[in-house]
């Protein structure tokens, strides 16, 4: 699998998570935000990061296009 990351083009969006600005951003694997670098690197870190890449595989396997993750941990937040 890639990074799956996306350049917003020459426009700043806000990262749906933190605020912050950003001109690139990826989907979290843990719910559907739209989530800055420094926001991804925090979600790749944690110890629920594996759990919630095979529960979006798993659920792409079984045809479900709209899986809404295994929901953000309080400590990412």
């Amino acid at each position: 699998m890639g990074t799956g990351a996306q350049k917003s083009g020459h426009t700043h969006m806000n990262c749906e998570r933190c605020g912050n600005k950003t001109i690139s951003h990826q989907m979290s694997f843990f719910n559907t935000q739209m989530c800055c670098s420094r926001c991804i690197e925090r979600e790749r870190a944690h110890p629920k990061y594996a759990e919630a890449r095979e529960a979006e595989e798993m659920a792409l396997k079984s045809g479900n296009r709209n899986f809404d993750g295994i929901g953000l941990p309080n400590d990412l937040r």
